[in-house]
């Protein structure tokens, strides 16, 4: 997978993805159970994840400048730290279960979550000069991401089922928020020990082959811009209408079901399965079929299979359209990303995908919000019908990649005319 020197430049970018991820699942697996558990509603639930969302927009685009200016290891080092951090700030205001304590330490997670991410992403679109190679080797970095995920799920549902043999299940749910802090601190430090190669941003230029971007740079950059700001619409609405359903999915599936803290980490479990083997399987898919095509198929199957989650009517069978429609939501990751980071030049990817990710990160924050009063009205079939937005949102950049690559192609063809508008 990866045997030589090239491509074991990837291997730490890899490793630290995939530790990072173990935390960001861990977290996401308890935090729904724990505020189930003290008996937060539909609105504060929701409270929670949107303004961790908002919190994050209004940062994101600076930590992506950051990342472009800084060297991406320290960006990434100082993520990760502020993260450990914040944990320990959840657990200490879940001892009073101050709802705006916990509010405010849970954004603080959100934030320092999205620097560490950004630095990685855009470590990796770096050292990959190539679009097959991006598709690839983002490809291995969902499926560990998500390996972590399935692991991590399940060694919650263990421990939580384990220490609620010897203390309370509040004391149980905040014992991992220290296990979790904990883990993240020494992820720190072993980061800064670990050799992780950095590829200057000039180099970056250098070495990468048959890229969007390489078409336009030094002639009319405006396409880029174009194209950049057809990402941001796309992640947007994806943003908003995810931002609408899933969050209450979960709260669905636990609540409706009266589903365990074993059995949910087992869902999750599954989910993250799907989304691991489908990544690998991706890459496969993209090489054959094309990066675009491939995006457009998976997100056009998203509202079908969410309306599975609506007629289910058994914990079982809303599990398995559950499982299945992350799968083919999130397995396309790698070919986003190859697509995305195709069309930037290296010295902007940071600020890029800040750019970009402020706008899904705000759009999902007034989605759940919404979806807060949303679920209420319509239950289940919040999802269905929120997740319409997903083929819609991915045609976008799509067609505008096409009308610029036919500009491009016009612009070739047409005769040059002398200054009289004659042919020469």
């Amino acid at each position: 997978m990866f045997s030589n020197t090239k491509n074991q430049k990837v291997v730490p970018i890899i490793l630290f993805r995939t530790l990072v991820g173990f935390n960001t699942r861990l977290i996401r697996y308890l935090v729904p159970l724990f505020l189930i558990f003290l008996e937060w509603n539909e609105y504060f639930y929701g409270l929670l994840f949107s303004v961790a969302g908002y919190l994050a927009t209004g940062v994101i685009i600076g930590l992506g400048y950051i990342t472009d200016v800084k060297k991406r290891k320290y960006t990434l080092i100082v993520g990760i730290g502020i993260s450990a951090l914040s944990m320990l700030l959840f657990y200490f205001s879940s001892v009073s279960e101050i709802k705006g304590w916990m509010i405010a330490a849970y954004s603080l997670f959100g934030v320092s979550g999205q620097l560490a991410q950004i630095s990685l992403t855009t470590l990796m679109a770096d050292v990959t000069p190539t679009k097959k190679e991006k598709t690839r080797f983002f490809g291995y970095m969902a499926f560990f991401w998500n390996v972590a995920g399935v692991i991590a799920p399940l060694l919650g549902g263990a421990f939580l089922t384990v220490f609620n043999l010897f203390q309370s299940q509040k004391q149980s749910y905040m014992s991992l928020m220290l296990f979790v802090s904990a883990f993240l601190f020494l992820t720190m430090l072993l980061a800064f020990k670990f050799p992780i190669p950095e590829t200057s941003k000039e180099d970056a230029s250098e070495i990468a082959k048959g890229e969007v971007w390489k078409s336009y740079e030094n002639k009319n950059k405006k396409p880029i811009g174009f194209q950049l700001v057809a990402f941001f619409v796309c992640e947007a609405i994806i943003g908003f209408t995810s931002g609408i359903a899933i969050p209450f999915v979960q709260y669905y599936i636990i609540t409706d079901f009266q589903t365990s803290d074993i059995l949910w980490s087992v869902i999750l479990a599954a989910s993250n399965v799907g989304i691991a083997l489908g990544s690998l399987l991706m890459v496969k898919i993209s090489n054959r079929f094309g990066n675009e095509k491939s995006l457009a198929v998976l997100h056009f199957l998203v509202p079908l299979l969410a309306l599975g989650i609506s007629l289910g009517g058994t914990l079982w069978t809303v599990s398995i359209f559950f499982v299945t429609r992350s799968t083919a939501a999130n397995m396309s990751r790698p070919a986003w990303n190859s697509f995305f980071y195709g069309w930037l030049p290296p010295k902007y990817r940071g600020t890029s995908t800040g750019f970009v990710g402020a706008g899904r990160r705000l759009a999902r924050s007034l989605g759940t919000q919404a979806g807060s009063f949303i679920y209420v009205a319509l239950g289940a079939w919040t999802f269905p019908i929120a997740t319409l937005g997903y083929p819609i949102a991915i045609m976008i950049p799509i067609i505008m990649q096409l009308f610029l690559k036919n500009k491009e192609k016009e612009s070739e063809t047409a005769p040059i005319l002398s200054s009289n508008g004659e042919r020469i």
